[in-house]
Parts: structure tokens; sequence; C-alpha cells
């Protein structure tokens, strides 16, 4: 991965963030059981990604009196991309969307299918979402139990994805490029 979007802004994406790149830029984050869904206009070269770590902002709304972070949620962090994509007046037929992440982790190995699943969950709310907002996944790297390193170029809509090692004090890369979505 080393050498990909050279010369372009880079932009780490920390958990619970989004981030719309209307210039080019590459934006790199990490995931485990979060959820990162891309959405790339090609047309007008603009981009948008999130990086939720929970399904669903209900429960949450429920027992906080101030709005939750947005994009904290796969569901609000979604609308809230369709929502900005809307206000700049792309339409979402020209949207090419991808989804990555929703690991289940080393911890909840076995019960792939239980509650604790949140990998899991995050990315049956995101399939949820879009197939309700009549949206087609048109390439995915989700769920297994290893992380994932992303890099997304914001103008192009490539995403690069590098699998991580199962053990904590593992070196992440070996120098190979990972896989293009």
């Amino acid at each position: 991965m080393k050498g990909l979007g050279q010369g372009l802004p880079k932009v780490f994406l920390q958990t619970g963030d989004c981030f719309i790149g209307v210039t080019p830029t590459l934006v790199t984050t990490v995931l485990g059981s979060c959820l990162a869904v891309t959405m790339h206009a090609p047309k007008m070269g603009i981009g948008t990604i999130c990086h939720a770590f929970l399904p669903d902002s209900s429960e949450s709304k429920k027992n906080e009196s101030h709005e939750p972070q947005v994009c904290r949620f796969v569901d609000t962090a979604l609308q809230n991309m369709l929502e900005t994509l809307d206000k700049i007046g792309i339409p979402r037929r020209d949207l090419v969307i991808k989804m990555f992440g929703g690991s289940s982790g080393i911890a909840v190995r076995g019960l792939e299918y239980s509650s604790y699943n949140v990998g899991r969950r995050n990315v049956e709310m995101a399939k949820k979402l879009l197939k309700f907002a009549r949206l087609d996944i048109a390439a995915k790297d989700i769920g297994g139990n290893q992380g994932r390193k992303l890099m997304f170029h914001t103008q192009t809509g490539e995403v690069w994805i590098k699998r991580l090692r199962q053990t904590l004090f593992d070196d992440v890369g070996n120098g190979s490029a990972g896989t293009k979505y």
C-alpha cells in the first residue's frame, strides 16, 4: 500500500467520523468490528466515507439528552452521507457504494450469530438501509475475524484493503499492496 495516493492530501478517519472529499484526498482508517461505507460519484469525482462502530442510534437517543455523534452509528452515518450528497446535487442513481469491515473479532469466535457480534449487526444494518434506499453495493469485504487497513481515494472511488494479522504484536504489513476494490 506504500506509494498509493502520492501527492494527495491525507486524512486519517477516526472511529465515529465521516469525511466528504470534494477535492482529491486519500482517506485511511483501520477497521475491526466497525464498518466503513464509501459512496462515490464518478461523474463528479466526489467521494464520502464513514467509520461507524455501532449499528443503531435509537438506543443511544433514549439514554442521552443531546444528539449523538452522527457518524458513530451505521444508521445515522448513512443518512448523513446521503443527505449531504443530495444537498450538493448528486443523484443517488450515480453513486457507487462499497462496504468494508464488520469483523467478528477474536473475542466472539463461536458466537458469530449472537447479539454480541457487533460487526455482523453493523453489516446487517447497512445492508438493510441501502436496500431500503434502493442502492446496490458494488463491492464489499466484510465479516471474518481479521481487522483491515483501508485506503480510499475520494476522486476515483478506489479502495485498497490490507488484512491485519490476528496477533497483537505482529507487524501490520509485509510490503504487499493489499486488495483493490
